[in-house]
């Protein structure tokens, strides 16, 4: 299969990091082709970790438009489909098609970042230069990102190519998809290695992938393949005395700039404001901008919460004022005007008046690991212990046990369910799991087969309007793009079912 990414100059593939200050933010910039040669790029041990630096690039330069395929679908979130991007809105209505632009920019950005820690471990074996345990700290790295690539190459597209080395035009026309399963067990023996290879949390950089991240990651993988024994294994590892993880008091805090690097982020990507920033602020805050916080022009409401979700919060819910913001001033008011009505996603909005957020967005932290902990006790026959976790993040959401559910209320896996993906919905909305819950769990169908009420017009769900998305089984997956059909030699590459 051929791929544009194989064909770029290394040269541009190669970043490097700096640190602001007392932010201490990783800032990736491209290094200047004279400085970085064919003859000296790998050379030493500097050059190998610009290189790795390059890969957290390519993950960091998709987190910004990552909800497009895995909030848009969900029922949580709609889009105002006369402003969102070209392919968007087929998406969000589950009518994509083999030639949707934004389908085949994911495939490519996931293989640019698969060529990138490739390149790597093409290349880890000609420096002599390592200090200590460098070399494998850095190939951890590699695998670790690698291993995020396909991850999610394999939930958005099912089987997909495994490619573990650099190749060439012409061998990469002959690649052809490998199952489900052999994907998830390249991911598997990835994640295996980096768990092996990488060092505890304090060891390493804020923005870099510790030996907690690929555990945790790892304990994730197991979850969606329902191989629940060895789940509970990195469950109970990530657990131990061995990392310090720990649930933040007070849910904003996660999401705020001040607070963003805390007990409770096991591995978050770095964003610098104006500089290196994040664009989910203004892919969710309302066109009009928001006064003294998003500036009128940097803003797109590509992302807007939809009923579905909203009617799901209870009163006392602390993650809904964190989450979804209903009224607002926007950005040329003045202070003494009263704020208008627009429901908009405010969690990763933080003052950005240079259209680029400051804010980390956490890829994987202890809420979401202590949920799929719930699930694993439970597919284990451990209810109460399920109840117990499940409880866990409840009570931090309800300051207390108002709120907590009882074993009565899980009596059947069905009603497990329920609540588990209530929970997970509500701790981690417009964090990229939504769509992914419904489609593992086989319930996408009976959710979405007949749309979902999406904008409404007050508190209390006036004027719903109704989304009108329909759900059909070859869903669960998004077509292969019909450029990379294209480009593999005639019958390499084949398209999923249910797609022309």
């Amino acid at each position: 299969m051929k791929k544009i990414i194989y064909y770029i100059n290394i040269l541009t593939l190669i970043f490097i990091m700096s640190f602001i200050e007392s932010c201490q933010k990783i800032l990736l910039n491209a290094v200047p082709e004279s400085s970085l040669t064919d003859a000296n790029a790998f050379n030493t041990a500097k050059g190998i970790d610009l290189a790795v630096l390059g890969g957290y690039n390519a993950l960091q330069s998709m987190a910004s438009t990552n909800y497009e395929l895995m909030e848009m679908p969900s029922g949580d979130m709609y889009g105002e489909l006369f402003l969102n991007p070209p392919g968007v809105s087929q998406i969000a209505l589950l009518t994509t098609d083999a030639d949707n632009p934004r389908i085949n920019s994911f495939w490519k950005s996931c293989y640019n970042g698969i060529f990138r820690a490739n390149t790597v471990l093409d290349k880890i074996d000609i420096p002599a230069d390592y200090s200590g345990s460098q070399k494998a700290q850095l190939t951890g790295e590699a695998k670790f990102l690698r291993a995020c690539f396909y991850f999610d190459l394999v939930r958005i597209f099912g089987g997909v190519p495994i490619i573990t080395k650099v190749l060439s035009i012409d061998e990469s026309k002959k690649i052809g998809r490998s199952t489900e399963q052999e994907v998830y067990g390249q991911i598997v023996s990835d994640l295996t290695d980096a768990v092996n290879s990488l060092p505890a949390p304090s060891q390493i950089a804020w923005g870099r992938a510790s030996k907690g991240a690929a555990v945790a990651l790892l304990a994730k993988v197991y979850v969606y393949m329902e191989d629940w024994n060895n789940a509970k294994t990195y469950l109970d590892e990530l657990f131990s005395s061995e990392f310090s993880y720990s649930l933040v008091a007070n849910y904003g805090d996660l999401f705020q700039i001040a607070t963003e690097k805390n007990s409770e982020v096991i591995y978050s990507i770095p964003f610098v404001e104006g500089t290196n920033g994040s664009a989910l602020a203004t892919a969710f805050a309302p066109v009009q901008g928001i006064y003294g916080i998003v500036s009128y022009g940097g803003a797109n409401s590509f992302g807007t919460p939809a009923w579905n979700l909203r009617k799901e919060f209870l009163d006392g819910d602390t993650r809904f004022p964190v989450t979804i913001t209903e009224y607002f001033r926007p950005f040329t008011s003045q202070p003494s005007d009263p704020p208008k009505w627009y429901p908009y996603f405010s969690k990763y909005i933080v003052p950005s008046l240079q259209f680029s957020s400051g804010l980390d967005v956490p890829l994987i932290r202890l809420a979401d690991m202590i949920l799929l902990n719930a699930e694993t006790l439970y597919n284990l026959n451990k209810p109460v212990l399920a109840l117990a976790a499940l409880n866990m993040v409840r009570e931090r959401a309800f300051k207390g046990p108002s709120h907590n559910y009882i074993l009565s209320d899980i009596s059947s896996k069905e009603t497990f369910y329920d609540k588990l993906l209530l929970e997970r919905r509500l701790e981690l909305s417009a964090e990229n799991n939504r769509w992914f819950d419904l489609v593992r769990t086989d319930r996408f169908v009976a959710e979405l087969g007949n749309g979902f009420p999406g904008s409404y017009s007050s508190p209390s769900g006036d004027n719903q309007v109704i989304i009108p998305l329909h759900a059909k089984p070859y869903n669960s997956v998004f077509p292969i793009p019909n450029e990379q059909i294209q480009l593999a030699n005639p019958g390499v590459l084949t398209q999923n079912e249910g797609y022309n």
